[in-house]
């Protein structure tokens, strides 16, 4: 894609007349290391970082003022920037292709003998992917019982998940006893684990896009990079929410790809498969059905009784965070109103 794009669009270096001499060293990691730097800084708005990157011709012409909100408005345009996907170099420069939040960006850069950015050009590639806050399909707990929250919440100090860009609002779940323990015994097998076997539920109506099935349980206290998600089940609830519910038990899962299924059916057994060292339950929302393309969001779930230094309460739209207790709560149906 950055191949079409790079047609020497250095709007820039020809507005501003600022130009410079490649140096004869430069190489395409050069270009990379230079645009992850001009990533963090544009992320932070460290706009005095960004301007000791510009060359002084580009610096002069190209100041402050105006580098603010055109920086800024990267960020608004499509979210934080993530990552340097891909980069190219040709005679005129390097095209680096820039993963956001919500889309791409084409980062068209050349630098003068110092490293420094002699022109710069940053410009939109592709359509802008719709990101959702949270969820707008109401939807339940994937489970009947009560389970603790090992990890949820929106920061990296409540959610080890914090870090991926899919599974940044991701929750895990297992169950507790009250002394603490996951398990019973010496928890050296799965089945000494409170939540193994337990049903998972389909958390609204939907339809499978996705499963995996055949992944082994690992014995507790190791991993398996075989499938991070190990047995996992993908539904999808409209054009942008797709749960994923994941180290699932193998030969548990009871649904295949097509099948229509409504919220609390049970579509297989929590094991302990994939990137998983106890068996646990792991779900997220996304926006789009492929892993990699996809970004997480926030899954609220509705009616449910949250357990919180032995306090309980009803939560009417809620989303659990590391240390909740969370079951679902019946809704009580409305008394029927007296004959007249």
């Amino acid at each position: 894609m950055i191949r079409r794009c790079l047609k020497a669009q250095l709007w820039l270096a020809l507005l501003l007349g600022a130009t410079a001499a490649m140096a004869a060293t430069t190489t395409d990691n050069d270009y990379v290391v230079i645009a992850r730097k001009l990533i963090r800084y544009i992320n932070a708005d460290d706009q005095d970082r960004i301007h000791q990157m510009l060359a002084s011709t580009l610096r002069g012409a190209f100041p402050e003022a105006k580098a603010r909100p055109y920086f800024r408005n990267i960020i608004a345009q499509r979210g934080k920037l993530v990552r340097v996907k891909d980069s190219v170099v040709n005679n005129y420069g390097a095209g680096v292709q820039v993963e956001a939040e919500r889309g791409d960006w084409n980062m068209a850069l050349t630098l003068d003998r110092k490293g420094l950015i002699a022109s710069l050009n940053i410009t939109p590639i592709g359509p802008l992917i719709a990101l959702p806050e949270r969820n707008k399909t109401p939807m339940r707990l994937p489970f009947d019982k009560e389970c603790y929250v090992v990890e949820g919440g929106a920061t990296a100090s409540l959610n080890r998940h914090g870090n991926s860009r899919t599974q940044r609002n991701a929750l895990d779940f297992s169950i507790r006893d009250a002394k603490g323990n996951t398990y019973t015994g010496e928890g050296k097998e799965n089945k000494d684990y409170y939540i193994y076997g337990m049903d998972v539920l389909a958390p609204a109506d939907g339809t499978v896009v996705m499963v995996i099935d055949g992944v082994p349980d690992n014995k507790p206290g190791t991993g398996s990079g075989f499938h991070a998600g190990g047995n996992c089940i993908m539904i999808k609830h409209s054009e942008s929410e797709f749960s994923v519910l994941a180290q699932m038990m193998p030969g548990s899962i009871s649904v295949k790809v097509g099948d229509a299924v409504k919220a609390a059916q049970p579509i297989g057994k929590c094991g302990n498969s994939g990137n998983a060292n106890e068996p646990h339950l792991h779900f997220h929302l996304q926006n789009l059905p492929v892993m990699p393309e996809a970004f997480g969001f926030e899954p609220c779930f509705q009616n449910i009784r949250v357990t919180r230094d032995l306090k309980a309460r009803i939560e009417r739209d809620y989303s659990p965070i590391r240390g909740d207790s969370v079951a679902q709560q019946p809704v009580e149906a409305a008394a029927p109103k007296p004959a007249k």
